[in-house]
């Protein structure tokens, strides 16, 4: 459980961020204006949305850490995940090189091509698909968390992680959708500067699990550990 509320605090302090990334798809979403009960189901589903898409890669990439933990190098993986976690925060120039694969652009246009279409559309379903796609939209955040994902090695637990990640970034797109309105540019400042001091911890905390030093819950020993994957595999 401890995966659970790190991801849910990593979406919590990140969903400041989210505010000026995402904020401007909340406010444009067609909310029904005549039926309160209409508008906060059509954001709870908005929020779902992108809560549903969240869960999902994460269920996909908890898959790839999973086959390096069958492979036995999971332990390596999870300290080069933290330690890679901790220089994105420190070094952040070295990977800022604004470079992506042709076929990952092309599915990010299209992305966006489907959530503008959907943007203009009213109905409960529109709003839970728009959710979805914004869930597929770039974000440094997201794959921040999705390395996590995949250093936790487990598809379920993996899942669960960015569910409660995406859980963590709900109260703040919730209220600016509400609302229509963003928390003021001094909160968002002081709460960004708050995100890459969580990240490094949540790096350390991954070296630490690597490493097995025999820490309860936090660097179980190699055996806890192999016992521990043999339980989530029944």
């Amino acid at each position: 459980m401890e995966w659970v509320w790190a991801g849910f605090g990593m979406g919590l302090l990140g969903s400041f961020h989210c505010a000026g990334m995402c904020g401007p798809i909340a406010l444009s979403l067609p909310f029904s204006t005549n039926n309160q009960y209409s508008h906060l189901t059509g954001n709870v589903l908005y929020q779902l949305g992108r809560v549903t898409t969240y869960g999902i890669i994460g269920f996909i990439f908890g898959f790839i850490g999973r086959g390096f933990s069958l492979a036995g190098i999971q332990q390596p993986l999870s300290i080069g995940i933290g330690i890679l976690m901790i220089l994105l925060v420190l070094l952040p120039k070295l990977f800022n090189t604004h470079q992506s694969p042709s076929i990952l652009k092309n599915v990010i246009l299209g992305v966006k091509k489907s959530l503008a279409k959907y943007l203009h559309k009213r109905g409960y379903f529109a709003l839970y698909t728009t959710g979805v796609l914004n869930g597929f939209l770039p974000c440094g955040l997201v794959y921040m968390a999705l390395l996590g994902a995949i250093g936790i090695g487990s598809p379920m637990q993996s899942g669960l992680f960015m569910v409660f990640f995406g859980l963590g970034t709900f109260p703040m797109m919730f209220g600016i959708a509400l609302t229509g309105k963003f928390i003021s540019l001094k909160w968002r400042r002081l709460f960004n500067k708050a995100v890459p001091y969580f990240i490094v911890i949540l790096g350390i905390i991954f070296i630490l699990r690597g490493l097995g030093i025999g820490i309860k819950y936090l660097s179980p020993s190699d055996g806890a550990l192999q016992i521990q994957q043999t339980e989530e595999c029944h």
